[in-house]
């Protein structure tokens, strides 16, 4: 090796000293990218029964489609898991498993959600103290959403997310809105 290959080159260490912050400002970027790939999620709901209130045809409380904002039409089922009654207007409460299965392709999200459900004045002790001749009695649930990762298959595989339900219900027809993100 010649002599000038160990030299030290001045400007060779400042090149390197300059580059290091962009390197550390590019290597950030990239993270607090990835970190901020989540992505809003709004899916609106319908549904209609007919009487006697039955189960939907997939044993689901609620059966009807979705609207997915940049996914399209869907199937919509709320599947209810528990409830803790109490002929209150608010003081109900609901856990469920809800499934959106897409028509183009067959994925499915899987949302687990809970939350009150509120039944308007006089209606709450109406509602429970009827049974299934309640069926016409005006609920609203409203819960909080966060997906299912292991029931999600397809386009929804490996998302996290989270996000609100409002839903309204009286007599044969539900509808209402999930709202919040989803992402990696």
């Amino acid at each position: 090796m010649s002599d000038n290959a160990h030299r030290w080159k001045p400007g060779a260490v400042t090149r390197h000293l300059i580059l290091l912050p962009a390197l550390a400002v590019a290597v950030s970027l990239a993270f607090t990218g990835a970190a901020s790939a989540q992505t809003a999620f709004q899916a609106d709901v319908t549904a209609t029964d007919t009487l006697p209130a039955g189960p939907c045809p997939t044993g689901a409380f609620f059966c009807g489609t979705a609207d997915i904002a940049g996914y399209g039409a869907a199937t919509w089922d709320l599947f209810v898991t528990s409830v803790t009654f109490s002929p209150t207007s608010c003081g109900t409460t609901y856990t469920a498993i809800t499934d959106f299965t897409l028509a183009s392709d067959g994925s499915t999200l899987a949302v687990t959600e809970s939350g009150p459900v509120c039944l308007p004045g006089k209606d709450a002790a109406g509602y429970f103290s009827e049974g299934p001749k309640a069926f016409g009695h005006p609920d609203f649930p409203n819960g909080t959403w966060t997906v299912d990762t292991a029931g999600s298959t397809g386009q929804f595989t490996g998302l996290s997310g989270s996000g609100t339900d409002a839903l309204h219900a009286a007599g044969a027809h539900a509808s209402g809105s999930y709202t919040g993100t989803l992402g990696p």
